[in-house]
């Protein structure tokens, strides 16, 4: 999988090949199909690998955290440089686009919805959050968010990422019931090659 991911973020998804994957690592081909029927289950695998650590190491940071600084910590993290944002913009720009939202919306629904959702249930018991429906409300918590992941993938300006962050503060805000003023999406210095 790091070779494969090497790769695809250097030669891209389309230009690589699997004897390419296959020559890097010095497996045969076989060895390949033994582990993934597909260039394109690879490619999950990669997603998923990532994803399932950042929640792991999100799950172990935020045990002892009241809901406010959790939900904040799991922004902060989902937004953390990766290679795998490279990955991402390396799809989009070969306009390999069922790929990348069927791989984020898997990561979505298998790893991350799960964590908002004991964010949320933790939330209405705090009584820092007031969800009545969380399951429509994740779906409205990841579109806020989207639109900060587009500024920042498409490298808008900083003025125009701190504008959509204060939005995005203010509507999550409202989507999860938190008192106004109570919530700050922190994010880090953020760059895609």
């Amino acid at each position: 999988m790091d070779a494969a991911l090497e790769l695809f973020r250097f030669a891209g998804y389309q230009k690589t090949m699997i004897i390419d994957i296959t020559k890097k690592t010095g497996a045969a081909k076989g060895t390949f199909y033994h582990y993934f029927p597909s260039k394109e289950a690879i490619l999950e695998a990669i997603c998923t690998r990532w994803a399932t650590e950042m929640a792991t190491s999100f799950m172990l940071e935020s045990r002892q955290l009241t809901t406010l600084p959790k939900l904040q910590l799991f922004i902060t993290r989902l937004f953390l440089p990766t290679q795998l944002n490279i990955l991402f913009k390396r799809l989009w720009d070969e306009e390999q686009l069922n790929l990348y939202y069927k791989a984020w919306r898997n990561l979505v629904e298998e790893v991350f919805n799960p964590l908002i959702a004991d964010i949320i249930q933790q939330g209405n018991q705090e009584k820092t959050m007031c969800v009545a429906y969380p399951q429509e409300t994740i779906a409205f918590f990841w579109s806020t968010l989207s639109c900060i992941w587009e500024a920042i993938f498409f490298q808008e300006p900083p003025v125009a990422i701190a504008i959509k962050v204060k939005l995005a503060e203010s509507l999550l805000e409202r989507v999860l019931g938190i008192k106004e003023g109570a919530f700050k999406i922190t994010l880090t210095s953020y760059e895609i090659a």
